[in-house]
């Protein structure tokens, strides 16, 4: 608003101040030296004249007729000076009236000349009224640019507006979402903390474990060993024990061992006889048995109650003999 201002009032102010004020002056110096120069007027002729041009003047533009009307009081003033002195006419001694001048000019001259003023008057007015309707014209197409710009702005301000909104509200967005991912980064951070934790209390006890499965790993070959040693020991022992009492130790599956009894019958000594028990539980079963006992569970009630091992299998044998005979 304050652009529009001083843009639109500058044409007027150099129009109306500089040049048409100038040239009005001008007219009325000009004016002035010619009452001047012509020394009187005709009072009824030049007066008309003068106020004829000054009604045009003052339809057409106030200031200039304020001017023009300065410049006709000066002519008349210089009109009023020439005029005899009442005063110094009269005689010393006695009080005459004497009689007033007839002024001597030339009518046709003063009308020309008031004339040719009152040509350039309206001469300078109409160039004052071009120059003003020339800077109105061009106040006015300036105004139109600057409203056209005005409202290109007023509109280039809205879509900004909007976009500053959603530029906000993208912010506010983003900045929720970096302080939701920021908490879970911390979440993620303390779980990795704790998990690296527990891994290292796992990695302790893992080697703490393998240096006990490396001790008992370390243990059972060592025992493997020793066990091995006592085979080969308990072998020939158990050979001869085997060849002696014809019986054989066989490992039939886990908790089970099967005895296999040989020279119980007469009529075929290599013929076989087993039983095999069940060591699994605290009372000891019989899983299988050929040819099958009928006093079986006798005999195993007796292994049950005494857990005496050798008189079990020497009564197997005895009643795998006596079943032989019949």
């Amino acid at each position: 608003m304050t652009s529009r201002t001083s843009i639109g009032a500058q044409p007027r102010h150099s129009i109306g101040s500089i040049d048409a004020y100038g040239e009005i002056h001008s007219l009325a110096g000009a004016r002035t030296s010619l009452g001047n120069s012509t020394g009187m007027m005709p009072s009824g002729t030049t007066t008309t004249s003068i106020n004829n041009s000054n009604s045009n003047a003052r339809n057409s533009l106030m200031e200039p007729t304020l001017t023009i009307q300065s410049g006709r009081n000066s002519i008349g003033h210089h009109r009023m000076s020439l005029l005899p002195s009442v005063q110094g006419s009269q005689p010393s001694m006695q009080p005459t009236t004497p009689p007033l001048p007839v002024p001597q000019f030339d009518s046709e001259e003063l009308t020309a000349r008031m004339q040719i003023f009152t040509n350039e008057l309206n001469s300078c007015i109409q160039r004052i009224k071009s120059r003003i309707a020339d800077g109105t014209e061009q106040w006015v197409q300036e105004t139109s640019e600057l409203q056209a710009m005005d409202r290109s702005l007023r509109e280039e301000l809205k879509v900004a507006q909007v976009q500053e909104q959603a530029v906000v509200k993208t912010l506010k967005k983003e900045k929720e979402e970096a302080s939701v991912i920021s908490k879970e980064v911390q979440q993620l951070t303390d779980t990795h903390d704790e998990v690296s934790e527990t891994k290292q209390a796992l990695m302790a006890q893992v080697n703490q474990l393998r240096k006990e499965v490396k001790a008992k790993r370390e243990a059972k070959i060592a025992e493997k060993k020793a066990l091995d040693e006592q085979v080969l020991k308990n072998r020939p022992e158990l050979a001869t024990f085997e060849s002696v009492l014809a019986v054989r130790i066989v490992g039939v599956k886990e908790d089970h061992i099967g005895f296999v009894f040989t020279r119980i019958s007469e009529q075929d000594w290599e013929k076989e006889f087993t039983v095999t028990v069940d060591v699994s539980h605290h009372d000891f079963q019989v899983s299988e048995c050929s040819p099958n006992l009928p006093d079986l569970d006798t005999h195993l009630q007796y292994l049950n109650d005494t857990r005496d091992f050798y008189g079990f299998l020497k009564r197997i044998r005895k009643a795998f003999i006596e079943l032989s005979k019949k």
